[in-house]
């Protein structure tokens, strides 16, 4: 588990249960947070601390809470490939924690940035994501009776690689039966309070079926194996709203692998074995986990019989290149050490990049890092050629917003073309410098743009250059646009204040629906 540096954090110095010091921060995501810890009883031996992003409200949501915690301690100590969890509490301020082995290594989503799988290795891992998942779907013993275990929550960053590179690496599957948890505790409704990973989520789970079964793990399995062998996710959009990925899961075909990387050589057994994963019917998928490890097991077997070549893919990221030479510039001599922000492009190797500059406290910019970050641009077109380009940053821990505006006037060939480079290109890298250490990039995160946000630039450029005369000033322009702009603020401030402390997928899904409402 990866350590974030200078990250400051209310729980971090804290002394949970009178036994676990809290160090620092592992990692965040939408369930909660993870934290390295010392265990004070036990010579300060290191443990991971998970703290929920939800708040108990009685007596029966902890019970709840203390009965899946139970059944992944059972799995814990029955599959070596399984996260054990060691104990749970819960915080002074009702927030709901519990206690796992620390693991130290990366996870299959840090592991597919830096590096490709050959198939050997491929088949290595996932055979025991299968081993772990099986445990699970055999079930546990509670009161009697058995019960099957459905994860919910199959995504590269619940995969992790203990001791990844050594000889003694092992895979363990985290945060087993928190996925359910959190949806039977949010009170909401099925598409506001849907908890799992949008991409990697089963037809059934999106359509919101109350009983799901083992092939609903599997078919997540499925979408995780395509992108471990292609380096790539099999569905691609630029709209993750949960409409889009309902549709993309319930309805589109998945695409062949040539499709998505033409360089990777899978044997077709293999293949064939993913595209049954990714059945729309659960009854098109593998009827259970262990007849996908006889499948692999047989497929090995091919690959060493035949002589089969398991060389790796290399995949670089679009925007890695230009990210890297984004965290190489500094603070413009002309502009003031300030709360401001601005455009400018970016020019690289492979041509002009659009980027977009602040200046904010250094302890807003660790706030910030890898939280709610969406982007919007407002127009009038048929008063005056101009577009508030718009950026909104929200920490959903301590409630703090950041609205950076900019007003693109398409009249400035420079501001046009800032533009057109975001239309063509389809993303952007928003660079942070702080303010007490003004003269070097803070940190870097791209932005990348919805296909109809592309087509609305596009075409504003080619009204702007049909408008043969001002109707209105400048002033006047930007006047119009910052009221707008303030009916929107005024919205997203109203529906954060009302979804505070709510996973941060629901106030994704919120946020995407305000701005599609906001443009309508």
């Amino acid at each position: 588990m990866n350590e974030y540096k200078h990250e400051s954090d209310i729980y971090i110095g804290k002394l949970l249960n009178n036994r676990y010091s809290i160090k620092s921060l592992l990692g965040k995501g939408g369930m909660g947070r993870v934290y390295l810890a010392e265990d004070v009883n036990k010579s300060c031996m290191l443990v991971a601390v998970k703290i929920l992003s939800l708040n108990i409200a009685n007596q029966q949501t902890a019970q709840r809470f203390g009965r899946e915690i139970f059944i992944g301690a059972q799995l814990g100590r029955k599959s070596p490939h399984i996260t054990r969890v060691l104990t749970y509490g819960i915080t002074n301020e009702r927030v709901p924690f519990y206690v796992m082995e620390y693991l130290c290594g990366k996870t299959i989503k840090q592991i597919l940035k830096v590096e490709s799988l050959t198939i050997n290795k491929f088949i290595e891992l996932t055979q025991q994501i299968c081993l772990g998942l099986h445990c699970a779907h055999q079930g546990v013993t509670l009161d009697g009776k058995i019960y099957p275990v459905i994860h919910r929550d199959i995504k590269p960053e619940n995969i992790f690689i203990n001791h990844h590179g050594k000889k003694s690496e092992i895979v363990k599957i985290l945060d087993f039966g928190i996925a359910k948890f959190l949806t039977e505790s949010s009170g909401m409704t099925m598409t506001e309070s849907f908890i799992g990973s949008l991409p990697y989520s089963s037809p059934e789970h999106m359509q919101g079926e109350k009983i799901l079964d083992v092939r609903s793990d599997i078919y997540s399995l499925g979408v995780l194996m395509f992108e471990m062998l292609t380096g790539k996710h099999p569905f691609h959009t630029t709209n993750h709203s949960f409409s889009i990925w309902c549709k993309l899961h319930c309805v589109q075909t998945p695409p062949t692998f040539e499709e998505v990387n033409p360089q990777v050589k899978i044997p077709d057994e293999l293949q064939q074995l993913v595209r049954r994963c990714l059945a729309k019917n659960v009854n098109g998928r593998p009827k259970n986990v262990r007849e996908i490890l006889d499948n692999l097991a047989k497929i090995k077997t091919q690959i060493n019989d035949n002589g089969f070549s398991s060389d790796p893919v290399k995949i670089v990221p679009l925007t890695s290149v230009s990210e890297k030479e984004c965290w190489q510039k500094h603070w413009p001599k002309n502009k003031p050490v300030a709360l401001i922000c601005f455009p400018q492009l970016l020019q690289t190797a492979k041509g002009n990049i659009a980027t977009f500059w602040a200046m904010l406290p250094q302890a807003e910019i660790m706030k910030f890092q890898g939280k709610i970050c969406t982007t919007e641009f407002i127009s009038k077109m048929d008063n005056y050629p101009m577009v508030l380009w718009v950026t909104m940053l929200y920490d959903d821990q301590s409630a703090l917003i950041r609205w950076l505006s900019y007003y693109l006037d398409l009249k400035e060939i420079r501001e046009e073309k800032i533009l057109h480079t975001l239309a063509e290109t389809g993303y952007y890298h928003l660079l942070f410098f702080a303010c007490e250490e003004p003269h070097k990039c803070a940190y870097v995160t791209t932005f990348i743009l919805t296909a109809q946000q592309r087509q609305t630039l596009a075409d504003n450029i080619n009204l702007s250059q049909k408008f043969d005369q001002k109707i209105i000033s400048s002033s006047q322009g930007k006047s119009l646009l910052k009221k707008e702009y303030e009916k929107l603020r005024l919205e997203v401030n109203k529906k954060l204040n009302t979804l505070d402390k709510k996973p941060t997928i629901i106030l994704k899904s919120w946020l995407v629906k305000l701005f599609d409402l906001f443009k309508s």
